[in-house]
């Protein structure tokens, strides 16, 4: 083989692989530009390098095959002067490749240097976005407090405005010995006030008196027949009648009134001769409707005699009955229906001021007293007219009493 021809497929083929290099890098250049989009860097360069190492590797082998060819060439030529000559071109051939492989060595540390930059400028959009997802959550908090300090200021401008337009509610006194305590009441006769015991839910209207130096809350009145007093349980629970007449206060009323403290219990009696009498009773209280409005009883005084809490049919400790609630102790009937009235019975009777009111006292059947009933006043006559009211005992209560 000519060794001139040699030496110019030697030149020709470095200057084809410095060509192969150049193009590549540049297109690897452009991948890597595109996977750097996808966030795929570090697996990106790390390609690049090892085929920069095989094209390398594989230019110094192709390079030492044609060396090697060439020097054989010549060896059996044994020409002087080709020799010099193409020990010359050799000379600059491998120049040329040591400043190519230098080229790519400083291509490589580029490499490199790029990789860690990637690796810093991931770590810094780490950072970032740990700074920013740290702001987007105080942005959100200052909007919810923001959000809520308007919310909490319109709530509060509503809130005055409708205490604004609100009328406040009025206070009510506890009972008649109330009002009468403050000078509300400084003359005889009836007084139509509105009370509001202190557990009742609402206010209600009562018919207050001055006896004796105290106010008393009247809960019941017969005078005239008027008023049909054989109710269900629900009208004697809620109360029935005029204020101005006949009327029952109502058991839940009666039960708010003596259950905000100790009361004691007033009845005044006429019979039909224009006799008066009157009963005093030191305690006197009501319990709720899940007792059935259970009567409680104590401390008789007076001259119209006890028929409350006598030994023999006392009412004390009794729940209340009705025509449709039979509460009594009777066996074989119900006391409220067969004597026309709702009252504390027990079997059945001492007293019962809820019966049918008679003109003149006289019973339909003298034997069955089914009238308004005192038994110690008359046993078997009705009573002309009856009023039943309480008012805050004197004393406190001792430990043994109700």
């Amino acid at each position: 083989m000519n060794p001139q021809t040699l030496l110019v497929q030697v030149a020709v083929l470095c200057a084809a692989l410095t060509l192969v290099n150049t193009s590549n890098i540049g297109a690897d250049d452009d991948a890597k530009k595109s996977r750097r989009r996808k966030c795929r860097c570090k697996k990106y360069i790390a390609q690049i390098n090892q085929d920069i190492d095989k094209r390398l590797e594989a230019f110094e082998n192709k390079f030492e095959k044609y060396l090697k060819t060439s020097l054989d060439d010549l060896n059996k030529n044994n020409d002087d002067v080709h020799l010099n000559v193409i020990s010359e071109n050799m000379n600059e051939t491998r120049d040329t490749l040591k400043k190519e492989s230098l080229t790519l060595k400083r291509l490589q540390r580029s490499i490199h240097t790029q990789e860690i930059s990637v690796e810093t400028l991931n770590a810094n959009f780490q950072a970032l976005d740990t700074i920013v997802r740290n702001l987007s959550r105080i942005v959100e908090r200052l909007e919810w407090t923001m959000r809520s300090s308007l919310e909490f200021r319109l709530t509060d401008v509503r809130t005055q405005e409708e205490a604004a337009n609100t009328t406040p509610e009025p206070l009510y006194p506890t009972d008649c010995e109330a009002v009468y305590a403050s000078g509300g009441m400084k003359y005889l006769g009836d007084y139509y006030i509105m009370v509001r015991p202190d557990r009742s839910p609402t206010p209600f209207k009562v018919v207050c008196k001055i006896i004796e130096g105290a106010g008393w809350t009247v809960i019941q009145r017969r005078q005239d027949g008027r008023e049909n007093f054989s109710r269900d349980w629900e009208d004697y629970k809620h109360g029935f009648g005029r204020l101005q007449g006949e009327f029952w206060l109502g058991n839940d009323n009666i039960h708010f009134l003596t259950t905000q403290g100790d009361y004691e219990l007033r009845v005044v009696l006429e019979d039909w001769e224009g006799g008066r009498h009157h009963a005093v009773y030191d305690r006197f209280r009501v319990s709720g409707e899940d007792q059935d409005f259970r009567l409680h009883v104590s401390g008789y005084h007076g001259d119209a005699g006890d028929s409350l809490t006598t030994y023999y049919h006392s009412h004390d400790g009794m729940a209340f009955s009705t025509y449709d609630r039979d509460n009594d102790r009777r066996l074989y009937d119900n006391c409220a229906e067969f004597y026309s009235g709702g009252w504390w019975f027990n079997d059945c009777f001492e007293s019962h001021l809820n019966g049918m009111y008679y003109q003149y006292g006289d019973h339909d059947n003298y034997f069955v007293r089914n009238g308004i009933q005192w038994n110690t006043i008359h046993r078997y006559s009705s009573l002309k007219f009856v009023e039943m009211m309480v008012k805050p005992a004197k004393s406190p209560k001792l430990p043994n009493e109700i």
